[in-house]
């Protein structure tokens, strides 16, 4: 137990050192990547603002001319790392989570080998393999954060499976259901297929050991009482899912962006073979880190070790490995096509790359196997030989090629690979004897010396890759934010259109107290998305309907200058051009026409029309009686996030139309009595108001979250007391054993 705890102890000790000053970043800096600044600083800093204020985060108006952002899984509002952003700056924040999840990751995998009957210091070793392999570098220059989070469960779901198959009982099948919970909550849906596909391989394993009905039944019970768990989030992503672009988008070619191409493969070995981003350059196909599979040296013999004399569990891992790298090909392979064909949730998925986690997860798994073996063969130092012998063999051949091309443009992408097979050799060579002479070793002393002098050479060969990934980025948002601030009145109602404004830059609308129809996360209301696609044109009418007025770009846009509604230059400074549109609709107005169409495909059609005014007409999809009036007036008195309040008057009624997006759980009222929403333009939202003065509520109340909330409260309460029966059955079970 005391070698175990210097092990865990360490595993926390090299996790903060990796990320660094990542956990305390000055002012306006975060630890780097995209993402990070792009989302997840923005989301949780809206988070931080919600709760701080008393309310849960559920609606956000500033991007996506409105969104649920509760129904957003990478918020991770129920997940409780995520709680650090309440006591910590969002900046601060990420930096402990990514630290906390490295911890997780390599503890997880120590106490999961240790189940298995491994050795503590193969076990430690693999855990630090797994905590820092290239894969989770890769995601934190990413900033792939909810990615690295969720799969950072992994063996802790594999753990709690064993030990609910050790226990065969239905109450330890709910206890172990927590990790389950905890990896859904975590938020990176589509990285559950390739945990889950970890955790399916792992129960096959255990059904040829046990009775495969049980096995099969535990492993049922843990992963619906896993997502029961997670209901909360679960419930709320489902019907966020079913109404996004994505699920509408979806075909084999999204689905197989940024497949790995089988020359990466060569990465498995010299992980710069194609550069990186940050100091030499990148020069492959896109993107760096959805490719990125080092593993490191000593894992890599330790899968060719523990392959010289297999047994069922070498095989298991070996077979996770293979599914991993066959899938990671996409469409370079075959297998990503045969996934994707049988089960719809790889159609949602993209980036097959991603499914290089089972290697790493079984290369981990086998470099422990390969630690705990008995004394290798003779064949052994033969894997040691060949593999430095091929390695020195490509040193020499890309040397070569080197002083053969010297100086021309590819020169220098030479060099860089001759440095990178010198290091490979290296580690190679050098963790290879080490090994062998642990192996070998019969004093405890020597031996434990030796395993700590191969945990230090796998950290050294990791980090050489990894470490530089790990950075400080700025946090400020696009200059072209900062200077279409200055131009837009402080006090100016309506929306902006970012134009031609890069995807990873759209939230920084945000920051600057803008409100946006665009913005940048995986899931996106699909009526919005594909009521403003349907014509690439700021001057369009999609945009008029849901409030824009502003138009924002990095470049002039004099070809939107003619026709009808031509733009008009209001400002340019710095970075931005900022335009007003020639058609501007308030955000709450009142109409007294419509038209009933309810085809979507023929509603945004129609509203396109040349004699089509959305000004005046509204576009249904039912009929309605409160048309025909003369047009009133409708003045905003309160509006936040999910929360609008409305003053109308009007002689004969109407229609009250708002310039937000139509979600399920908007509830209206009109002066305190309910009525019925209805959709307009397929899109947005709007009501039937009586002739008079009135007031009128918007509330944002998402039965899903209720509902969720409901399921999640029923399944906590079910575990703690299943949690209490293990308890007792264990103290039994003990007693008995002590007392015989």
């Amino acid at each position: 137990m005391r070698d175990q705890t210097r092990w865990l102890a360490a595993l926390v000790v090299l996790a903060l050192v990796f990320v660094g000053a990542g956990l305390f970043p000055g002012s306006g800096q975060a630890l780097g990547g995209l993402d990070v600044r792009g989302l997840f600083v923005p989301w949780l800093t809206t988070l931080r603002e919600a709760v701080t204020a008393g309310r849960l985060p559920l609606w956000d108006q500033t991007v996506f001319a409105g969104y649920p952002f509760f129904a957003n899984p990478q918020v991770g509002i129920f997940y409780p790392p995520a709680w650090l952003a309440l006591i910590l700056p969002p900046p601060a924040a990420v930096g402990w989570y990514v630290a906390l999840h490295l911890i997780v990751a390599g503890a997880g995998m120590m106490l999961f080998l240790r189940r298995l009957e491994h050795s503590t210091a193969a076990a430690g070793i693999a855990g630090l393999a797994f905590a820092f392999s290239g894969f989770a570098a890769a995601r934190i220059y990413a900033g792939h954060i909810g990615l690295l989070a969720t799969l950072s469960w992994t063996p802790w779901v594999l753990l709690a499976l064993h030990w609910a198959v050790d226990r065969r009982r239905v109450t330890a099948a709910l206890v172990a259901a927590v990790p389950v919970g905890l990896a859904v909550l975590a938020g990176h849906t589509t990285s559950l297929l390739y945990a889950g596909l970890a955790g399916l391989a792992f129960a096959i394993y255990l059904a040829l050991e046990n009775d495969p009905l049980m096995v099969g039944r535990q492993a049922v019970v843990m992963g619906a009482a896993g997502v029961a768990v997670a209901a909360v989030q679960a419930i709320p992503l489902a019907e966020f899912s079913l109404r996004s672009a994505r699920a509408a988008q979806a075909g084999f070619e999204f689905a197989t962006q940024f497949s790995l191409p089988p020359a990466h493969l060569i990465t498995l070995i010299v992980p710069e073979f194609f550069g990186e981003p940050t100091r030499a350059g990148y020069w492959s196909v896109p993107n760096f880190e959805e490719l990125t599979l080092y593993a490191g040296m000593l894992p890599l013999l330790g899968v060719a070790l523990a392959a010289i004399r297999p047994n069922r569990r070498v095989w298991l891992w070996l077979a996770v490995i293979a599914l991993g790298l066959l899938l990671a090909l996409g469409s370079y392979g075959f297998l990503f096509r045969v996934f994707y064909d049988l089960l719809p949730p790889f159609r949602l998925a993209r980036a097959p790359g991603r499914a290089s986690f089972l290697w790493i997860f079984g290369a981990s798994a086998l470099l422990a196997t390969a630690i705990d073996g008995d004394p290798p063969p003779s064949s052994a130092r033969w894997v040691l030989i060949v593999g430095a012998g091929l390695g020195a063999a490509a040193l020499a051949a890309t040397g070569t090629a080197f002083a053969a091309q010297h100086p021309t443009a590819t020169s220098g992408r030479l060099w860089h690979q001759t440095g990178g097979w010198a290091l490979a050799i290296g580690f190679f060579a050098i963790s290879g004897i080490v090994l062998l002479a642990a192996l070998r070793a019969e004093d405890q002393r020597r031996r434990a010396g030796l395993m700590a002098l191969l945990a230090a050479l796998l950290i050294a060969d990791l980090w050489t890759f990894g470490m530089k990934f790990t950075r400080l980025d700025p946090l400020e948002p696009a200059p072209l934010w900062r200077d279409a601030a200055q131009v837009i009145p402080a006090d100016a109602a309506g929306r902006v259109i970012p134009w031609g404004v890069s995807i990873f830059e759209q939230n920084g609308v945000q920051a600057v107290g803008l409100n946006s129809v665009f913005g940048y996360n995986a899931l996106e209301v699909g009526s919005v998305q594909q009521l403003l696609g349907s014509i690439p044109d700021p001057r369009a009418a999609s945009f008029d309907v849901v409030g824009a007025r502003w138009v924002i770009s990095g470049a002039e846009l004099g070809e939107y200058f003619e026709g009808d509604q031509p733009l008009t230059l209001v400002g340019q400074t710095g970075f931005a051009w900022v335009y007003e549109r020639g058609r501007v609709l308030p955000l709450a107005r009142i109409v007294t026409a419509a038209e009933v169409i309810d085809d979507d495909a023929a509603a945004v059609a129609r509203l396109h029309a040349p004699d089509f005014d959305p000004a005046a007409t509204a576009i249904l999809d039912q009929q309605v009686d409160c048309l025909g009036g003369t047009p009133g007036t409708a003045e905003i008195l309160e509006r936040r996030d999910g929360y609008w309040r409305i003053s109308v008057e009007s002689d004969g009624g109407g229609l009250l139309v708002l310039a937000e997006t139509d979600y399920p759980g908007w509830q209206v009222r009109i002066d305190g009595q309910t009525a019925e929403a209805l959709t307009a333009y397929t899109a947005v939202r709007a009501v039937c108001v009586p002739p008079g003065q009135h007031t009128v509520e918007w509330v944002f109340r998402p039965v899903s979250l209720y509902a969720g909330a409901g399921v999640s409260l029923a399944m906590l309460g079910l575990i703690a007391a299943s949690a209490r029966r293990e308890s007792a059955v264990h103290s039994t079970s003990t007693g008995e054993e002590d007392e015989g």
